[in-house]
């Protein structure tokens, strides 16, 4: 019970909504990295169409946005670099398209 006093005393309840965004956005471009990734095997190094495919379905049915996804699979050239794939999915997000 102390042990539980002690860790509510220390930490706020809620996050900032600044800091609760920052944990979405970067969430979300995680989410965003490892399906391009996942394309980048699928799609350009085994050339496996059924895998691309169902990767593909999977970007539907999570209703991740496809313009964002074939901006880095095209426009990144580092895909394993995180810092090259930060900077490409910046400039795509100040596109501000929608």
């Amino acid at each position: 019970m102390a042990a539980t006093q002690r860790f509510s005393k220390d930490l706020p309840l809620l996050m900032s909504t600044g800091a609760a965004e920052e944990c979405r956005v970067r969430n979300d471009r995680q989410s965003y990295f490892a399906v391009v990734r996942d394309l980048v095997l699928a799609q350009f190094v085994l050339g496996d169409q059924e895998l691309t495919a169902r990767l593909w379905k999977d970007v539907g049915d999570r209703d991740l946005d496809v313009s964002r996804i074939v901006h880095l699979l095209y426009c990144c050239s580092f895909h394993d670099d995180d810092d090259v794939m930060r900077e490409t999915d910046e400039e795509f997000l100040a596109l501000d398209m929608y």
